[in-house]
């Protein structure tokens, strides 16, 4: 006779909680399934202001009857041209000015979503060293290298990253050891005009499926140029990056009158709402005066706790093992990695800490104790000799319930 098999008297409970698109999945095998939508549309919005210089873009979504937007796909795209400010001629041809790595994804100051006008997502003044850390934790080479001439994820040459010198000139031996950047200045330079097309997280994360009920808003404010435009800072500062043709396209999966009878009773007549899991960002630099040894900060994120903690000193030698322990942390032991040990000591040094050890794989397990008081210390092996910034970024998983005609509810406050 077989024992139940019993957990460790000792073992931390699992917290269970809904995912997705609770209702309609419990009614099919699959969802999205073949023969649950009878047609694919396109969900095209368009910016207000529609002009090639505004600072400051918004999309609308009105709602409409019953489909579902495949936010997973969700696209920017834009005809991308390097100008000079005044007039909007094109550079000279000696005009040492490229455009920074994916201008679409990390051109963005700031990114605000509301959802049945609800801000959804933390305002942040770091919109895209946050989309970069991201991409650098969850993205391995295979899945950006195919897109790079679509979206510009074209990384700088590893150990050259800071090299700005001669991007106009084509090869190493006149002048240029940075060809990455090289290769995005060919792509856009004097009157070079580039189709760039790249994804958009509109809802912090979330991979799920929305329906058309929702009321969405989608704010971008533009990143300051002289961290969108890469080249000689005298240069860059006469010249511009324009976006003509801006527009957000969005997949919309149009149900049978079998889902969309689900949806309506269910969302609608009994009340039910969409669950979804979201990731979330929080960014904080602290000083790191000239002459410290010993650093201690107590509070650093108070309130709902991170699940993951990421920590990196800018303008200072790398720790050598803290590749190892990246490695391990996103469980790519025997996997690609977006950089190799080389490079990562040159240009890509950060320590991640797991606090809250993502069970499923999916990062779709919340943290069973989600509040409390976060702290860093280090300890230097000697005094720092330059200014330096301790940049501490903490990683928060949310869980989003929203309803017809509902504002979105967090389950964790921020």
């Amino acid at each position: 006779m077989k024992r139940a098999r019993q957990s460790p008297p000792d073992a931390e409970p699992i917290e269970e909680h809904d995912s997705g698109f609770v209702g309609p999945m419990t009614l099919f095998d699959t969802f999205p399934h073949n023969d649950t939508f009878v047609e694919t549309r396109t969900l095209e919005l368009l910016p207000n202001p529609s002009t090639e210089n505004a600072e400051i873009y918004t999309f609308m979504h009105n709602r409409q009857d019953y489909g579902v937007i495949d936010m997973i796909d969700a696209k920017l795209s834009a005809n991308l041209r390097v100008a000079v400010t005044v007039g909007g001629a094109a550079p000279a041809a000696d005009r040492n000015v490229s455009v920074n790595m994916a201008p679409l994804r990390y051109g963005w100051k700031t990114k605000a979503v509301y959802l049945n006008n609800q801000l959804i997502t933390p305002q942040s003044s770091k919109e895209n060293e946050l989309e970069f850390t991201h991409d650098f934790l969850t993205t391995v080479p295979s899945e950006y290298l195919d897109d790079k001439n679509i979206n510009l994820m074209i990384r700088d040459t590893p150990g050259q990253m800071d090299v700005v010198t001669n991007l106009h000139h084509n090869t190493n031996a006149t002048g240029n050891t940075n060809l990455g950047a090289r290769e995005r200045f060919v792509k856009i330079n004097q009157a070079a005009v580039f189709r760039c097309i790249d994804k958009l997280d509109v809802l912090g994360r979330v991979k799920r499926y929305v329906p058309t009920s929702f009321d969405i808003k989608v704010v971008l404010t533009r990143l300051e140029k002289n961290k969108v435009l890469y080249g000689t800072a005298a240069q860059c500062a006469v010249v511009e990056l324009k976006m003509a043709d801006l527009k957000l396209v969005m997949p919309i999966l149009k149900p049978n009158a079998q889902l969309s009878a689900a949806i309506n009773d269910l969302m609608i007549q009994k009340g039910e709402e969409c669950r979804y899991y979201k990731i979330t960002h929080r960014y904080v630099a602290i000083p790191v005066p000239i002459n410290s040894r010993h650093i201690q900060h107590k509070d650093i994120f108070n309130g709902a706790r991170p699940t993951r903690l990421v920590t990196k000193i800018i303008s200072q030698a790398r720790y050598n093992e803290a590749y190892i322990n990246l490695r391990q942390s996103l469980d790519r032991r025997h996997s690609e990695m977006p950089c190799t040990y080389d490079e990562y000591l040159s240009d890509f040094g950060m320590i991640v800490t797991d606090l809250s050890p993502n069970r499923d794989g999916f990062s779709q397990v919340l943290p069973n104790s989600t509040s409390g008081n976060l702290g860093v210390k280090i300890d230097f092996a000697q005094d720092t000799t330059a200014a330096q910034q301790l940049i501490c970024i903490g990683e928060f998983r949310n869980q989003m319930s929203v309803g017809f005609g509902t504002q979105a509810r967090l389950k964790y406050a921020a």
